[in-house]
């Protein structure tokens, strides 16, 4: 009998062991996304109304990362609204003359800003977008309107590439492609250890080789990537801006991004984006969506949009009163016990969450902005 107590004892105790290795393997992890934040940064606009809304998001992200358990921050591109350090606009008050900006204002903006995060130590991942860029609004002839193809980022590797003081020395940061436009990070969540990429917004086929080369070399992580055009609010077909942007170059549309890469690879399970929103009503605009196809493993990939760069109702309730943007965010939280990814928008500014007890927060449906996805097989232990 005395054996018999010891055994039982001894079994109860590995059962206990177990529940509690089980418990503690259960966490809620989060990952947060920040789109298009130009119009904070726009000088432009009202500053530094904007400024401060940026300034306000990223103390946010930093005061909650133990509370939300904050294990990564994506931006999807569009730090700034005029991505060449100067840009001219036609004078509203004399006909054929214009006005000349130095826009590194808004690099020094989004800088600052950026800088409030990185001091965290959370580990965070950008990308370009097409205001981003060398020669996105700088016209060296006498006619108004963008250079093309988008070419150049001076400005984009100084304040932003891999060798800026946000990412240069970070563990967590992996490394860039050769222009620097494209990064990879890592993080853990729920005791999983997961693989970023940021690829440039349609990114060729170098781009592409290169992003293969860094999930060959961290195989079985489970991979998030974040580009700036991929899907279109309201519609269905994924957006496709390349020839606007990058006509005659190299520049792949998201669809061949797909085909080439992204269903290539089984472990990719997410696609985030931002760029594209519908025209504004009365300050609210459309600027999310969900997309699902199934990879060549037969896995699903959840594609998401999220752009709120087209909202400007402010704190008093009048459009027009915020930069645009208005300081929303989307925060996905990573369930490892319910198996569920449960995805909020909320915005720092207002202090409320979009799409609750049925609102149409922006003009979309609400479930848009706060709903669940099942884990995909991608993140079976």
């Amino acid at each position: 009998m005395k054996t018999l107590g010891r055994l039982g004892a001894g079994l109860a105790l590995s059962l206990a062991l177990a529940a509690t290795a089980t418990a503690a393997l259960a966490e809620v992890f989060t990952v947060a996304v920040v789109s298009d934040t130009q119009n904070y940064s726009d000088i432009t606009l009202p500053q530094p109304r904007g400024s401060n809304t940026f300034e306000q998001q990223m103390r946010y992200l930093a005061d909650t990362r133990q509370a939300k358990n904050l294990a990564f921050v994506t931006f999807v591109g569009d730090l700034v609204q005029h991505g060449d350090g100067q840009f001219r606009r036609a004078r509203p008050d004399a006909v054929g003359q214009y006005e000349t900006f130095d826009t590194r204002q808004e690099w020094d903006i989004a800088n600052r800003a950026v800088s409030i995060l990185g001091a965290s130590g959370v580990p965070f991942g950008m990308v370009p977008g097409n205001h981003d860029y060398d020669n996105y609004s700088y016209w060296p002839e006498a006619g108004l309107g963008p250079s093309k193809p988008l070419a150049g980022s001076r400005a984009w590797s100084f304040y932003f590439g891999p060798q800026s003081r946000h990412f240069a020395g970070k563990a967590w940061y992996g490394g860039a492609s050769a222009n620097g436009m494209n990064s990879f990070q890592t993080f853990t969540g729920g005791g999983k250890r997961f693989l970023h990429l940021s690829l440039e917004m349609e990114p060729p086929q170098s781009a592409l080789d290169w992003a293969q080369g860094v999930i060959d070399a961290h195989p079985g992580l489970p991979t998030i990537v974040t580009t700036h055009e991929w899907l279109e609010p309201r519609k269905a077909p994924r957006s496709n801006g390349q020839a606007s942007y990058f006509p005659n170059s190299d520049h792949l549309s998201p669809d061949q991004v797909w085909d080439r890469f992204i269903r290539k690879n089984a472990m990719i399970f997410m696609v985030l984006c931002g760029h594209a929103y519908t025209p504004a009503v009365e300050g609210k605009s459309e600027g999310e969506n969900l997309r699902i196809d199934r990879n060549d493993a037969g896995h699903p990939v959840y594609q998401l949009i999220q752009d709120y760069q087209g909202n400007t109702i402010g704190p008093d309730g009048k459009p027009g009163s915020a930069n645009g943007g208005a300081g929303w965010m989307r925060f996905m939280a990573f369930d490892t016990d319910a198996k569920k990814i449960r995805f909020t928008t909320y915005s720092t500014l207002l202090d409320r969450h979009a799409g609750r007890n049925g609102e149409s927060t922006f003009g979309g449906a609400p479930t848009l902005s706060e709903f669940e996805l099942d884990f995909p097989p991608q993140l079976a232990n």
